[in-house]
């Protein structure tokens, strides 16, 4: 099919070049004999040995080189064929396209590929934040957020926490006040604007009297009701730090170190399904034998004022978003 066309676009081309061939003789032929008739009535005009005027048919000379440059200059610029074959012999269609399409771009440059966002897992440790940075960050949780807001750590950042209350009490009560209403710990997370990462900070103190599968079930639920308040943002979790069991017995807690590890394997597991960082600092905070020094904290489970450096420098240079 594309042979036929190729044969046919040779031809008219090699028509025009025969026309133009043509015309460039016809002219040159013309001005030549004028040229010449002239020279001859010159001759006769003048007595030999004077000098005779040749400037018209000299005019007539010029022009024809002018119509030749002019037509040699068409025919550079005459474009080149569309369909041209590689071999006369090959059966392959050789097609040039002119314009090209736009959704299938020929010889483009290669976009550059954008990596995906990264979100999830262990924060691996970097270099340290500027406290400005965090803030769009906001610290979600228990007496622990409490009393990190009240020592002054993270003034740039934003706090929504409550007291007095267990993993299961935490759903349910409407503690925060707003202007016009009551509202769960969950649902006051999603009053806060222009957040872009969320630390969800629980103690040991909210595990209370429930066994480990009831905790992490209403642990999982809270912290899907995080994420649905604020969707775009970055969720941090904090595992259950270490307590001192002796420190923690004097004062009634029932809570063991065995119990807060089985759960921190639960949390561990729940973050990487849902994508969510979690903040692997449990080990900053155990002795040797994998309990909470007793210098560390107030009643075993609260951690001393100066603990809470701990676990700033932690924050500080673990924040895996940017």
């Amino acid at each position: 099919m594309f042979k036929k066309k190729n044969a046919i676009v040779r031809t008219r081309k090699y028509g025009k070049l025969i026309r133009f061939s043509v015309i460039i003789a016809v002219v040159a032929v013309i001005a030549g004999l004028a040229a010449y008739g002239w020279q001859q009535h010159e001759d006769k005009k003048y007595p030999e040995g004077t000098e005779k005027d040749y400037s018209l048919p000299n005019a007539f000379i010029e022009f024809a080189g002018l119509i030749n440059d002019f037509f040699a200059q068409m025919q550079e610029n005459e474009p080149e064929d569309i369909f041209v074959p590689k071999n006369d012999d090959e059966e392959e269609d050789n097609i040039i396209v002119v314009g090209g399409d736009p959704e299938n771009p020929v010889n483009s440059e290669p976009e550059e590929e954008v990596e995906p966002e990264i979100r999830g897992g262990i924060v691996p440790k970097g270099e340290n934040a500027a406290l400005y940075d965090f803030r769009t960050s906001l610290f979600v949780g228990d007496y622990f957020v409490a009393q990190a807001e009240s020592l002054g750590y993270f003034d740039y950042g934003r706090f929504a926490h409550t007291t007095g209350l267990d993993m299961n009490t935490l759903l349910t009560k409407k503690v925060m006040k707003t202007e016009t209403e009551n509202m769960t710990l969950s649902d006051y997370v999603g009053t806060f604007e222009n957040v872009d990462a969320v630390y969800v900070l629980i103690s040991a103190e909210s595990i209370s009297w429930m066994d480990c599968p009831t905790f992490v079930k209403k642990y999982t639920v809270f912290i899907d009701e995080i994420i649905a308040s604020q969707p775009e943002a970055h969720i941090y979790i904090q595992p259950i730090l270490p307590i001192n069991e002796e420190k923690a017995k004097k004062r009634g807690y029932s809570v063991t170190n065995e119990k807060i590890n089985d759960i921190n394997e639960y949390l561990y597991a729940m973050a990487e399904e849902r994508s969510i960082w979690i903040l692997d600092m449990a080990g900053e905070f155990a002795g040797n034998d994998g309990e909470l020094p007793p210098e560390y904290t107030t009643n075993g489970i609260r951690l001393e004022k100066d603990t809470y450096v701990l676990w700033s420098d932690y924050i500080i240079s673990h924040k895996a978003h940017k």
